[in-house]
């Protein structure tokens, strides 16, 4: 099963749901499209819930959407309402029980389905809490403790169930329940995580990136606000706010890595967000560089605008292998770099005595960029200079992305030239933050930056 780059900040989850869908063709199938727009944002596992002739039930697996949910399994869920969700483990083990949705079933009939995405940082407390109470887990995910509040709290109807729930977590959460009768998405004060909602026909879609609304044929109506409660039920859409909303603090790196370039978030296209902060990084470029080379293929798009800005050749001189999928995360740095090295390849005959920039989003281990530059001067180059379209990662994200620990990340500690050095490059140069803000038309209010700054809006677990 392909998980991603050992040198790359994990992604978090992406869900996907729809209510009251009635053709042509069926929410499951809507859904499995909805689920393969967003597999980016996870590959360990996929899974849907939905209202079946017994209650609640769900059908998940380890691996990608398009091996768990062959065709005559999806012509089989016939409910109008279907919640999904693909994963990667930042809390929790990468296991079949903690796939989602998560479902909690009474003892007849009904039940709750909950998908979610984001991390919450008081979990362990939490967790602790209920089960010097007697409650028994079942997974280690954070989210059989939201699922776990909702099932407590269920008599007062979802949505009350999901103020409930609120009362009690901290941290990030994305998140979408169902149950026999109604839907609740629900999004943390702050906003980490994103959460966008569309219309298809009289049907509602809630989904984690506008790209899913696309695949699917929706219509964008808006994004699920900070702190919002969102409640569908009988064709009838109800908005509140549990509480007076802190300073919204969006996860910048959505645009800097993790969503995929045709999304948008707030009124933004990440495409040309990323475009933005490489024309930015233009001004900071090495003299006499003959060409800029994207870092396949999470570079391209920082590339263009510093391509486009310097009027310099864009080269695709390093070629990544696509039935790869993402490298393989293994344990040993020897093991890291010889998975590092079946991803990629070069075009040697574009790089002989050649001076190159090559682009990339970011440089968390290093290991990426240490094989590239290797590859890259093994093949001729004179030079190779990195551009890094986000800041020096230097702290821990605790809001639901799995980074490493700060002695893990190449940049925690050292200065510019020696990490070069580390990485074999004679250069390497990151944008600022005030490029980041530049490039998404704002100022520094409105995004998490904790993991470049170390300020934490929701605080440390």
């Amino acid at each position: 099963m392909p998980v991603p780059d050992a040198g790359r900040p994990r992604e978090e989850c992406g869900v996907f749901a729809i209510y009251n869908y009635h053709g042509p063709g069926t929410a499951a199938h809507l859904a499995y499209h909805g689920l393969l727009a967003l597999q980016h944002r996870g590959q360990e596992s996929a899974g849907m819930a939905f209202e079946g002739p017994g209650g609640m039930a769900c059908r998940k697996g380890m691996g990608l959407v398009s091996r768990l949910f062959p065709r005559e399994m999806l012509g089989q869920i016939k409910a109008p309402a279907v919640l999904g969700h693909v994963r990667y483990s930042t809390t929790g083990l990468s296991c079949i029980n903690n796939a989602q949705p998560l479902v909690a079933r009474p003892a007849r009939g009904g039940g709750i389905a909950l998908a979610h995405n984001g991390n919450l940082s008081n979990n362990g407390r939490l967790r602790q809490a209920m089960l010097e109470q007697g409650h028994i887990f079942h997974t280690t995910s954070d989210t059989e403790t939201m699922l776990s509040y909702l099932f407590r709290h269920h008599r007062r109807g979802l949505s009350g169930a999901v103020r409930e729930a609120m009362a009690a977590i901290r941290g990030a959460y994305a998140a979408v329940a169902m149950d026999g009768e109604t839907m609740v998405a629900f999004r943390d004060p702050h906003g980490f995580r994103p959460l966008v909602m569309g219309r298809i026909g009289e049907a509602t879609v809630f989904a984690s990136e506008t790209c899913a609304l696309d695949a699917v044929g929706a219509s964008f109506d808006r994004e699920v606000e900070p702190g919002e409660i969102i409640l569908v039920e009988q064709g009838r859409v109800n908005s509140s706010v549990y509480v007076n909303r802190p300073a919204e603090a969006f996860c910048i790196f959505e645009f800097i890595y993790f969503a995929r370039p045709d999304s948008n978030f707030k009124g933004k296209n990440v495409h040309l967000v990323r475009k933005a902060i490489g024309s930015r990084l233009a001004r900071l470029l090495a003299g006499n560089v003959d060409m800029v080379i994207p870092s396949p293929d999470s570079g391209v798009s920082a590339a263009m605008g510093l391509a486009e800005a310097s009027g310099l050749p864009l080269e695709w001189a390093v070629h990544r292998n696509p039935y790869l999928g993402r490298t393989f995360i293994e344990p040993t740095p020897g093991e890291r770099e010889l998975a590092a090295g079946l991803k990629y390849n070069t075009v040697s005959g574009l790089l002989k005595g050649k001076k190159v920039a090559v682009v990339d989003d970011s440089l968390v281990r290093g290991t990426t960029a240490r094989k590239l530059t290797a590859m890259l001067k093994n093949a001729g180059a004179a030079q190779v200079h990195f551009y890094i379209a986000a800041p020096p990662y230097i702290y821990p994200c605790y809001y639901g992305v799995d980074i490493p620990l700060a002695a893990d990340l190449a940049a925690a500690g050292t200065d510019l030239e020696r990490l070069a050095g580390e990485v074999g490059a004679d250069s390497i140069v990151f944008a600022s933050l005030e490029d980041l803000y530049a490039a998404v038309g704002d100022t520094n209010t409105g995004f998490c930056t904790a993991c470049f700054t170390g300020s934490y809006p929701a605080g440390k677990p």
